[in-house]
């Protein structure tokens, strides 16, 4: 490649890069992205990422462009006894559908206060249901594009019961995550069961401690 060119692409990077810092969004797949306040009153810059759709996570936020944007509201607080699982179905459907149309130029933005907690579980249910992840498997690929995601342990018990529901497994170690959330993927996996009964013991151990 020219040198010019790889300067160009570089600069390119890093503006992309600023722009995701200064407005706190994250882009996680075509058509969809994850984010927190700093993005939810900035109708430009949800203009310039085509953002057309948007989940507003929070009880206090506004959602400031409703007369722009089409939003859908789920106020939750985050807290590890909130309900959240209630609102799986519902939030799923909405970035399904509008992050299936991309093609048509629709986008879908999640946000909550700081991209960390509501909106990443969100996402996270997402990518398990809709692309045949694991809940370590998503978290590994959200974390590596936006470092903070981290659902409270609450979010985190709810996120493997769905997971265990669909796959029958739970591939995060719910103890050691409730120990540190923010520990490294690699410490925060499961030991392979031996057996069928093994593998049941764990996940009996996850309920009874949830």
């Amino acid at each position: 490649m020219p040198l010019q060119a790889a300067k160009k692409l570089l600069r390119l990077d890093e503006a992309v890069g600023s722009f995701a810092v200064q407005h706190d969004i994250t882009k996680v797949l075509d058509g969809l992205y994850v984010g927190g306040r700093g993005i939810a009153d900035d109708l430009l810059a949800m203009q310039s990422l085509a953002i057309t759709h948007v989940v507003n996570c929070t009880q206090d936020i506004p959602c400031y462009y409703d007369d722009s944007l089409e939003y859908l509201r789920v106020p939750l607080t985050d807290d590890p006894d909130t309900a959240i699982e209630a609102h799986f179905e519902i939030v799923v459907k909405f970035i399904r559908m509008y992050n299936d149309a991309r093609e048509m130029g629709q986008t879908c933005l999640v946000h909550c206060s700081r991209g960390m907690s509501r909106s990443a579980t969100f996402v996270l249910v997402y990518l398990v249901e809709r692309h045949d992840m694991s809940v370590l498997e998503a978290l590994q690929y959200t974390r590596a594009l936006r470092p903070v995601i981290s659902p409270n342990v609450g979010f985190m018990g709810k996120l493997l019961d769905l997971e265990q529901r669909l796959h029958q497994r739970c591939s995060v170690d719910l103890h050691k995550y409730r120990k540190d959330r923010y520990a490294a993927i690699e410490d925060l996996v499961v030991p392979s069961p031996a057996n069928d009964v093994d593998e049941a013991a764990i996940y009996l151990n996850h309920v009874a401690r949830h």
